[in-house]
């Protein structure tokens, strides 16, 4: 089965956009199956958002690989306050 793409950068997660998108090429990327569709993580957007919400990189794909859900990121992310719960 091949991965699904990322999600459009549209598509928001906690009423953030690119944070979909965002979830998802961390996920490929930790997979080694994001080169396929001629992404990097994080790229300038990524890195926009990573700093907004005061986390990097690696740290928040450790989150996303520790949660399988939206909501459980979310979740986590709050935990952290790096966002209002």
């Amino acid at each position: 089965m091949s991965p699904t793409s990322p999600r459009e950068g549209t598509e928001t997660v906690a009423g953030i956009g690119w944070m979909a998108r965002m979830i998802d090429k961390a996920r490929l990327d930790a997979q080694g199956e994001l080169a396929q569709f001629d992404l990097v993580y994080p790229c300038p957007m990524d890195r926009r958002l990573l700093e907004q919400l005061g986390i990097d990189g690696p740290a928040f794909q450790q989150v996303v690989l520790a949660n399988e859900t939206d909501e459980a990121i979310v979740a986590e992310l709050q935990s952290r306050n790096l966002l209002p719960a």
